[in-house]
């Protein structure tokens, strides 16, 4: 018996992660979460796997690069379970435009945050030559931060 399978050609678990690209202890997660079903045992307790079970870690695989949630992927695999390409490549397709449009969110939110870094970044270049502000002892008002914090609420005195 070969270290890495067992006598049936099934693949011990490190195998299987490797073949797929991940590790083991994700794939005993999605054990964990269903995604993947529990596997039979060898008499000493090791897990064996098919090439079912590495085919469907490798779909879980490319869902999740896709940006797909775990429960999304779930989902999906239960679509691909029934075997018909027309759901499963619908469903696909409005989880990516799902995706697109929260990507396209999160660059109006980045470009937004850019601006107030270069706005920042333009009054800290313009505070170089201002004399020291006693920043050493932190005191809120250090002008070396070109921010200032509101301190609104009940615990400010």
């Amino acid at each position: 018996m070969h270290a890495t399978q067992s006598d049936g050609g099934g693949l011990r678990i490190g195998v299987l992660a490797a073949r797929a690209g991940t590790s083991a202890d994700t794939v005993r997660y999605y054990e964990r979460l269903g995604l993947l079903g529990p596997p039979p045992r060898t008499a000493s307790g090791y897990r064996i796997y098919q090439d079912e079970e590495l085919r469907r870690l490798q779909f879980i695989r490319r869902a999740k690069r896709l940006g797909f949630s775990l429960d999304d992927i779930r989902g999906l695999l239960g679509l691909a379970e029934e075997g018909e390409c027309r759901p499963l490549r619908r469903q696909v397709a409005e989880l990516l435009r799902r995706e697109i449009v929260v990507c396209e969110t999160k660059l109006t939110e980045i470009a937004a945050f850019k601006a107030t870094l270069e706005t920042y970044h333009q009054l800290a270049v313009q505070g170089e030559n201002e004399p020291a502000c006693s920043c050493a002892s932190f005191p809120a008002t250090c002008a070396c931060l070109p921010i200032q914090i509101q301190e609104d609420g009940p615990w400010r005195r």
